[in-house]
């Protein structure tokens, strides 16, 4: 499996969280967070910090979720933060923020759309 803990860019993020999720990698997963990161989940639920977003992504995944590449990835940075945008072949758009560390890699501090999106949300037990 990949090991992975964040990327060189911010547009490298989403490319690494779709390659990780396919290959089922949950600690790769995972490093693509922040340590005080904050993940969204289906009916307003969230997932803070790596315990909890390890756990959600193994659910996700153990029920069959699966995440397409993007069709397009655009990136607004400011600084050491970036608003990283996806659009999928079907239109679906997911919104992270990311934040670059000390070390000089970039992971996501916010997730709005990864474990949120109605395929997921179907698994994840949303109403």
């Amino acid at each position: 499996m990949t090991t992975t803990a964040g990327a060189a860019t911010p547009a490298e993020l989403e490319a690494r969280f779709c390659l990780l999720a396919a290959e089922g990698d949950l600690d790769g997963l995972t490093r693509l967070y922040a340590a005080d990161a904050v993940v969204s989940l289906p009916r307003g639920r969230e997932a803070a910090g790596h315990t909890a977003i390890r756990r959600a992504f193994a659910e996700a995944l153990a029920s069959g979720a699966r995440w397409p590449e993007a069709d397009s990835t655009r990136v607004i940075e400011s600084g050491a933060l970036a608003m990283t945008t996806s659009t999928s072949a079907d239109g679906v758009v997911g919104t992270q923020v990311a934040r670059r560390e000390p070390d000089g890699r970039w992971v996501w501090v916010r997730d709005g759309s990864h474990l949120r999106c109605a395929a997921v949300a179907d698994l994840l037990g949303a109403a």
